[in-house]
């Protein structure tokens, strides 16, 4: 059986991990170092007063565990960093990167493409009303492709600055879950090779061509 990884039990990933197991998955492994605040209660539909304080990972299984049967959920509770990605993502074939870190994103892009064996990955964000999502597939563009590196700190808002509204993550999540269970699945969707925005206006697709000196064509 496939074991899927959920980076970031936030706002994006509570909505992604609920959709991965309304779509069939059994087997995740749940990495955020953080825990419940009072603050994410309004967004992350999982999480309720008594679980204030406890650790995101260990409330979202066991919210998913009285809800479907037979889950075999593993929970880390750290950060996603380069160093330790392999050993982190042991076991795993495929990850949905769902957190405010823009470095996170582009470290499970390049777990994705790295040769011999070439993995599934989504990657999503979400600020304001806005959001979008990304899936890396072995035979098309990466992240990579389309933005080349992480931007300056400086110039990122994270949702704790900006905000975010719930429906934004819920629908953000919820599409990142369902594409990355067609690309598993080997079914075409829209965000293969491409990013898929989400907005006040509905869904905005830029398809995203393989650059020739990217690391996924290496």
């Amino acid at each position: 059986m496939t074991r899927i990884a959920v980076i970031g039990c936030g706002g994006l990933g509570v909505p992604a991990a609920w959709t991965l197991a309304l779509g069939g998955a059994r087997q995740l492994r749940l990495i955020d170092p953080d825990a419940v605040e009072l603050s994410n209660l309004h967004r992350q539909i999982a999480y309720g007063e008594a679980d204030i304080g406890q650790p995101k990972v260990q409330a979202l299984a066991h919210w998913l565990k009285k809800r479907f049967a037979g889950m075999d959920i593993q929970v880390v509770q750290q950060r996603a960093q380069a160093a330790g990605l392999d050993a982190l993502l042991d076991g795993c074939d495929a990850v949905l990167e769902g957190t405010d870190d823009a470095n996170s994103k582009f470290h499970v892009n390049d777990w994705a493409v790295v040769k011999p064996r070439r993995r599934v990955a989504t990657i999503a964000a979400a600020i304001g009303r806005r959001g979008q999502h990304f899936t890396v597939t072995p035979t098309g563009a990466c992240y990579r492709c389309l933005f080349e590196a992480p931007p300056p700190e400086e110039l990122l808002s994270t949702c704790s600055v900006a905000g975010v509204l719930g429906p934004t993550v819920g629908q953000v999540g919820a599409l990142a879950a369902t594409s990355l269970l067609h690309a598993l699945r080997g079914q075409a969707d829209p965000a293969q090779s491409a990013l898929l925005r989400v907005g006040p206006r509905g869904l905005l697709r830029t398809a995203v061509q393989p650059a020739a000196d990217c690391l996924c064509r290496r």
